[in-house]
């Protein structure tokens, strides 16, 4: 027996609260255009996620009619995203009291909009504490006066529902006291990100009764933090170290962990005895900011169990030394690796943590952006400190395939061997693996699993002198003859040459029309031999592809 039903498809309003938390704001637009009862059924959901980044939105969401209209839906309003933070007093004019997110950015090229974000904390602070469900706070240019951060304190401390907090502050003036007053305050929080780019005042060690003040907001002589991510971002100077290693103390439950910016190998031996005892539930180590050398890295890196990812620090000096150490402790089960400006890194290494470390997800071995110069075919040519893939060390392992089948970001950059020149015809050998070798092409197209791909070819390395330093560095002045970009070819030689190399670029391209769910493809240095008419038929196969980039 059948049953009849006298819905229509106007009646799919019925159905919003589902429909709505599968659609994005742009999709609910235009669920808003089909009717009039479409438009006053849907239009509440448009003020779940309030997102403004740009000055003329900003401008047109205070209008009388935007005003009028967030008031009438300000319960649905759960999640802002705005550069301004102005905007946080209109949130409370409005009685917006139902937030689950609050993330103030910052526009770093306008100083203006900077100094307003950083005296509107007391409303930032009001809006927190009049709404019981928020749960994620991000604030940047944080107003660190002591007056302000007793009272944000205060709120902290007192919130149930609130558990991430990042402040991001590129430019502040606060004392140490302010920071430890913020960071006792955050004991019931699980995530903290603290980032400060300031200088502190070198002086004698801080009272020991400001800091047992401190340390009594946790309300516990023993205080054990919920925190299971902490960061933070800023150099410690050494006449503090002991303060913030009481605090490390009472973080037992740290999975996720970005070491502050320490330069001394005293302060660092505290940090591995911390971790040897109290912190040993790392499986997430992040070491950007530190500023020693690589031994005790690699005594960090052996300490963690099961390591899941990790970040280096650019400046390190034994990063080969921590390479070795990844490998020995954690290839089972690494599943991120951020290396950038790692040249220390062999090849063999390389090779090691795609054949090796079968959970590998991210590998990032390459700048996202370079260095300017006054000519594209320099910035080809030049090293700019990454690690770099030789093909011709690849050919001997050919045979073994990588064991991260699984990974979804490659980012690196590869050198090929210098060609053959016939000494008596004054020809280059004509070969078609000096622009793309299949060997590394065809490793590349068995991951099925690949989203993100970024490749890098340089040339064999060159001598800089004198003019070449002036031309990369000051941007102006000769370069070098060398270092010229080349003339378009004219010879059979060279035109057959390039002909050669896009051949051997289409392959490449065509082979990876193995990895359907490619989202971007980013190739530098190879723009010469990028065939057009191979892209458009390489992409009917990259359905999710978002952009493609050659250069």
């Amino acid at each position: 027996m059948t049953t009849s039903s006298h819905a229509t498809v106007f009646d799919i309003h019925l159905l919003q609260e589902q429909i709505c938390s599968h659609l994005s704001l742009r999709d609910i637009r235009r669920c808003c255009l089909v009717s009039k009862d479409f438009y006053h059924n849907f239009t509440p959901f448009l003020y779940r996620n309030i997102l403004i980044h740009r000055k003329s939105t900003y401008n047109k969401f205070h209008t009388p009619e935007s005003l009028a209209a967030l008031a009438k839906h300000r319960d649905q309003v759960t999640h802002v995203n705005c550069v301004f933070a102005q905007i946080w007093k209109t949130l409370l004019d409005c009685g917006c009291h139902n937030l689950v997110g609050l993330t103030s950015g910052h526009l770093p090229k306008r100083d203006s909009n900077r100094d307003q974000n950083r005296f509107q904390t007391r409303y930032i602070t009001d809006l927190i504490e009049a709404n019981p469900r928020l749960y994620t706070v991000e604030l940047s240019q944080f107003l660190f006066e002591p007056e302000v951060v007793a009272r944000f304190c205060s709120v902290l401390r007192n919130h149930t529902q609130l558990r991430e907090l990042s402040i991001l502050c590129p430019k502040s003036n606060l004392s140490w006291k302010l920071i430890n007053l913020l960071t006792w305050s955050s004991f019931h929080l699980e995530k903290l990100h603290i980032a400060l780019d300031t200088y502190f005042r070198r002086g004698g060690e801080r009272p020991r009764g400001e800091l047992q003040g401190c340390e009594s907001l946790a309300s516990s002589k023993e205080p054990d933090f919920a925190l299971k991510e902490l960061a933070l971002t800023f150099r410690v100077p050494s006449h503090q170290t002991k303060s913030l290693f009481r605090l490390l103390g009472c973080t037992p439950h740290v999975e996720r962990f970005v070491a502050p910016a320490i330069d001394d190998d005293g302060s660092m031996n505290g940090l591995i005895s911390l971790m040897q005892t109290t912190m040993t539930n790392i499986q997430h180590l992040n070491v950007h900011s530190l500023w020693v050398q690589g031994d005790p890295v690699v005594r960090l890196v052996s300490l963690c169990r099961n390591l899941k990812s990790f970040v280096s620090s650019p400046i390190q000096r034994g990063i080969h030394l921590v390479a070795d150490a990844l490998l020995l402790h954690h290839r089972d089960t690494l599943e991120e690796l951020h290396m950038v400006r790692a040249a220390r890194i062999t090849t063999q290494q390389v090779l090691a943590f795609l054949e090796e470390c079968p959970k590998l997800r991210i590998v990032d071995m390459m700048v996202t952006m370079e260095k300017s110069s006054p000519d594209q075919e320099v910035m080809t040519r030049q090293r700019i400190g990454d690690a770099i893939v030789s093909t011709g060390e690849m050919d001997a392992t050919c045979g073994i395939s990588w064991a991260c089948t699984g990974l979804r970001v490659l980012k690196l950059r590869y050198a090929v061997p210098e060609r053959g020149q016939d000494e008596e015809n004054q020809e280059v050998d004509e070969s078609d693996e000096w622009v793309l070798p299949s060997v590394l092409y065809n490793r590349i197209a068995e991951l099925t699993q690949l989203e993100t791909l970024w490749l890098g070819k340089v040339e064999p390395p060159i001598v800089a002198d004198d003019s070449f330093m002036l031309a990369i560095h000051v941007g102006r002045g000769q370069i070098p003859p060398e270092l010229r970009p080349p003339p378009p070819p004219t010879s059979e030689s060279e035109i057959r040459q390039r002909k050669i190399g896009t051949l051997n670029m289409s392959k490449a391209l065509l082979a990876w029309r193995s990895l359907p769910r490619l989202r971007q493809l980013h190739l530098r240095g190879l723009k010469n031999f990028i065939d057009k008419d191979t892209v458009r038929e390489a992409r009917k196969s990259w359905m999710e592809l978002e952009w493609i980039c050659y250069r």
